[in-house]
């Protein structure tokens, strides 16, 4: 396996492309290791970005009244972007972080415009990941309004185990829109079939 096995594996679930218009992705993407801690966007910052995670994890959050509020969680074989920044050429208010130490894949801005121009194909992959990404946003912004913390967590541990593998407590509570004594609460009532 290359550093691209994950990303052409990605990318094949979505549509089929020829090995030219495979290397015409590839001749835009930048590999770069990066350690725990340490930031690919942070607030006040234009996404510049498009990044697929090879190797760790990503939290992406916002700071409210001093207080970190986490949006989501991104895996290995997964893109991670602030697509609201990167479209609108505005600074983000995201910050994204490697949970991990992490090995990355990151395509420009400048370079996809240029690669879509090109191929019709990653233009449609484009379109394809926005669509996407906005019925994850739809869907996350749904359960907040419209299902309880308790159902927002189950949800949770059915749909995206390696959240609940990985990721601190504290920041599960936060990503269910919940403090960590509420989440224990939740945790404790389920253990004791409540």
């Amino acid at each position: 396996m290359d550093e691209y096995t994950g990303i052409r594996n990605f990318a094949s679930r979505f549509l089929m492309f020829t090995e030219e218009e495979w290397k015409l992705l590839t001749s835009i993407i930048t590999r770069r290791f990066i350690k725990k801690g340490e930031y690919i966007l942070r607030g006040g910052e234009v996404c510049n970005h498009v990044t697929f995670i090879n190797k760790g994890f990503m939290r992406v959050y916002n700071v409210v009244h001093d207080e970190e509020l986490t949006i989501n969680f991104a895996f290995e074989g997964n893109f991670i972007t602030d697509f609201a920044s990167l479209i609108s050429r505005q600074p983000t208010t995201d910050y994204i972080i490697a949970m991990d130490d992490a090995e990355i894949l990151q395509m420009s801005y400048q370079d996809l415009q240029k690669t879509y121009e090109k191929s019709h194909v990653w233009e449609r992959f484009g379109r394809l990941m926005a669509e996407y990404i906005l019925l994850f946003v739809v869907s996350r912004n749904k359960s907040l309004l419209f299902n309880s913390p308790e159902e927002r967590y189950l949800k949770l541990i059915k749909e995206r185990p390696k959240v609940m593998a990985n990721v601190p407590l504290k920041y599960i509570a936060s990503y269910l829109g919940i403090t960590p004594e509420a989440l224990s609460r939740i945790r404790k009532r389920l253990a004791d079939g409540q």
